[in-house]
């Protein structure tokens, strides 16, 4: 690779600056690997978050429309089941159908004022629930919340 006169060949030079780009490349592309992780990871890991808690909440809207009372109460934290022996809500009725009116991400919930909700994640569904004499619908605000790793039914309220 050395000429006799000791300068480099230009093939050194060539080879020097392919290693050179390809190391640039990947340094750009690393970085932009982890801006895009940085910015992407938390949008997806809240849509998953909120389809599973929607999924907890249809589960529950089926059961109660289908009325199995005992399935629906199997979401309930212990919350919703002191509201439920209050008889602060209809669990089963004829029930004919729901509509999502809006849906919201809870920054934290006023039942529980000593939690810490560094790792809170609930969301509130305000629901139009339609029975099946088309005379009194009406619509409840119900809360579902994450306990450790699994959705539940926190309340149902009237909202207002």
């Amino acid at each position: 690779m050395m000429q006799e006169n000791g300068k480099i060949s230009i093939w050194v030079i060539i080879i020097l600056v392919a290693v050179s780009a390809v190391v640039l490349a990947e340094g750009i592309l690393i970085f932009k690997f982890w801006q895009v992780a940085e910015q992407e990871i938390p949008k997806i890991k809240e849509t998953t978050e909120q389809q599973t808690a929607r999924y907890v909440f249809d589960k529950f809207m089926d059961a109660r429309i289908a009325n199995q009372k005992d399935q629906a109460i199997t979401y309930f934290t212990e919350n919703a089941m002191e509201q439920h022996l209050n008889n602060e809500f209809i669990l089963v009725n004829n029930f004919k159908s729901f509509e999502i009116l809006k849906s919201e991400k809870l920054e934290e919930i006023e039942n529980y004022p000593d939690v810490d909700y560094s790792n809170f994640t609930g969301y509130r569904f305000i629901v139009k629930i339609y029975e099946q004499n088309d005379i009194n619908d009406f619509i409840e605000a119900i809360t579902v919340i994450k306990v450790l790793d699994r959705y539940f039914i926190n309340s149902i309220d009237f909202p207002g």
